[in-house]
């Protein structure tokens, strides 16, 4: 077999599986599917049903990108360069072991717009069996948003039953035009949503795994807050550069160092780009 052929072949065999290589921790097993790696541990089934499970999953540049400005849009977004053939793959996997998913407004504006897409169901059906064999809760749908400034249309409106949006606002004219369109509604005291607010409220509802698909802020805010359980990090190994651009930490809110553990970490790597990315998995809450 020359080397062409082989080529060819580990190709299509990668494209096929899609396998995915453990690094850390040592371990007999080397090679898991993309298309499984995320579903084992049931997250739902963690704590044992007394506490709710907080995580959420960043893809970032080697240096630290999440997001670099997109003239087309005149936002930051994140960049096609960094992402690889499994990386939605595996924002799915965590997305289908939640019952409580957790946005806010600029995503809800940027689905709006179209630059966005719409993660807000599931819609692969080998995941919504897997949902229904290891009984998880139909997913409800956080939005956070102080301004109410998002428009109500088809995309929100199909899932208004599944909707609470949590907000601080006091400008009663949109409160009611939400009401008014079937959306749960629950007021606060505050300039922003906090940490600890949320924490409350998800308590209240017994949700038991929570997937952050927001923006940075918050999720900062649940690790100063000591209650993000597990940060998902998928780092494809290019940098970016650029001077407009987005991290997962921002510095409002977490003002001193916090250690987090790493507990696991695969390495996947794109014959045709020889683009590479690294996925770990960290403990973010501190004992």
């Amino acid at each position: 077999m020359n080397y062409i052929t082989k080529y060819i072949l580990n190709y299509i065999i990668e494209f096929m599986n899609q396998m995915i290589n453990k690094i850390y921790p040592p371990s007999k097993k080397k090679l898991y599917k993309a298309s499984t790696l995320y579903l084992n541990p049931l997250l739902s089934k963690v704590y044992k049903q007394y506490r709710p499970l907080y995580y959420a999953n960043f893809l970032t540049s080697f240096d630290g990108r999440i997001a670099t400005y997109d003239k087309k849009n005149s936002c930051l977004l994140t960049p096609q360069s960094i992402k690889s053939s499994v990386d939605f793959s595996l924002f799915c996997q965590l997305h289908a072991q939640s019952d409580c998913l957790v946005t806010n407004t600029q995503y809800i504006k940027g689905l709006n717009k179209g630059y966005y897409g719409n993660i807000l169901t599931v819609n692969n059906d080998t995941l919504k069996r897997w949902r229904n064999k290891n009984g998880i809760k139909k997913q409800e749908i956080i939005i956070l948003s102080n301004s109410l400034d998002f428009p109500i249309n088809n995309k929100i409106l199909d899932l208004k039953d599944r909707i609470t949006i949590l907000t601080t606002s006091k400008n009663n004219k949109k409160i009611n035009n939400f009401k008014k369109n079937g959306f749960k509604l629950t007021k606060f005291r505050g300039k922003n949503i906090s940490a600890n607010q949320l924490n409350k409220y998800i308590l209240k509802n017994n949700f038991k795994a929570v997937y952050f698909i927001a923006g940075p802020t918050i999720v900062e805010q649940m690790i100063n807050s000591n209650l993000l359980d597990k940060l998902y990090s998928s780092t494809s190994i290019s940098m970016m550069g650029t001077q407009k651009y987005d991290t997962i930490i921002r510095g409002n809110f977490l003002k001193n160092p916090i250690d987090i553990e790493l507990i696991e970490m695969y390495i996947y790597t794109e014959h045709v780009k020889r683009r590479q990315t690294l996925f770990q998995v960290f403990n973010t809450k501190r004992k």
